[in-house]
C-alpha cells in the first residue's frame, strides 16, 4: 500500500504571489453550507485526487446527521467547474 501524503498547498495573494498553508483541510463557507476540501487523501487510492465533503459528511464528526447538503457541479468556461452546495 503506498503512502498518503499531504498535497502542497497555497494561498494566492492578489499580486499572484503564493503563500504556503499548513493545514489538513480547508473549508469555504458558502452562505450558511461549507465545503471542506481534504488536503491528505483519505486513503492511498485517492492519491493524487481531491475530495470535497459538504452538509453531514462534515457534521458527522459533531454527531449531527440531518438530510445532508449536496454538492452541484456545473462546467464553466474551458478549464473551470462551479460547486455550489445546496441543503436537501
Amino acid at each position: 500500500m503506498s503512502e498518503r501524503k499531504q498535497y502542497q498547498t497555497f494561498a494566492v495573494k492578489k499580486d499572484g504571489t503564493k503563500l504556503p498553508i499548513e493545514a489538513e483541510s480547508i473549508i469555504i463557507k458558502v452562505g450558511e453550507e461549507e465545503i471542506e476540501i481534504s488536503l491528505i487523501p483519505p486513503h492511498s487510492v485517492f492519491n493524487g485526487k481531491l475530495t470535497l465533503a459538504t452538509g453531514s459528511a462534515i457534521q458527522g464528526r459533531e454527531d449531527e446527521r440531518n438530510s445532508g447538503t449536496q454538492l452541484v457541479i456545473e462546467p464553466g468556461a474551458s478549464n473551470v467547474i462551479h460547486i455550489t452546495p445546496k441543503r436537501l
